[in-house]
């Protein structure tokens, strides 16, 4: 699975940033097993170490490069590996995308911690967040004064049926209590 995932993904970055399937630019006459300290398949990382390489992917946004779909392993049958590597190949593009469509400044720089809070390893990345602010009981006066703030039409309309799509799950329905919904990120507020 994680080879077909990092097959997957090393296509895709090679079609977008406008490489080249020559494969005789690959060849350094060694086995593979012999990579070098700071070298990944061949790419030399030097002087990468502080900073991102700029990479243009021309005018495709992350919702064209990727796609909105389910995973190709059902969420619940994946290990924990495949489904922090899927989070970050497809999930997190996407909702860095959105979310800077909705507010460039504020979600300027979207990471892991975004959603999953600055403990997020040490809690194995289990959701609800602890650091997302607490939403809220439905049908409550407070639901009802959130239910009309752009934010929450925003992650209504926006985030929760992509994450939905991207997790392979239906969006929550309110009439049979099933589904990916707010509380699936955020923690339930103590009143």
């Amino acid at each position: 699975m994680r080879t077909t995932l990092s097959l997957m993904l090393s296509l895709l970055l090679l079609a977008s940033c406008g490489g080249s399937s020559d494969s005789s630019s690959g060849g350094s006459g060694s086995s593979g097993d012999e990579e070098l300290a700071g070298e990944s398949d061949g790419f030399d990382m030097d002087g990468f170490e502080d900073e991102e390489p700029a990479v243009e992917h021309g005018s495709a946004s992350a919702r064209e490069l990727i796609g909105i779909h389910p995973p190709p392993t059902p969420w619940q049958d994946m290990t924990r590996e495949e489904r922090e590597y899927y989070m970050v190949a497809a999930i997190l593009p996407v909702a860095a995308e959105d979310f800077r469509g909705y507010d460039a400044e504020r979600f300027s720089a979207m990471t892991c911690a975004s959603c999953h809070g600055d403990d997020g390893q040490e809690r194995g990345y289990e959701m609800p967040s602890t650091s997302l602010p607490r939403l809220p009981t439905p049908g409550s006066p407070e639901w009802t004064a959130m239910q009309a703030r752009p934010a929450y039409t925003f992650m209504s309309e926006v985030v929760t049926p992509t994450v939905a799509a991207q997790l392979g799950m239906p969006v929550f329905d309110p009439a049979t209590g099933t589904g990916f919904g707010c509380f699936e990120c955020h923690q339930r507020s103590s009143h």
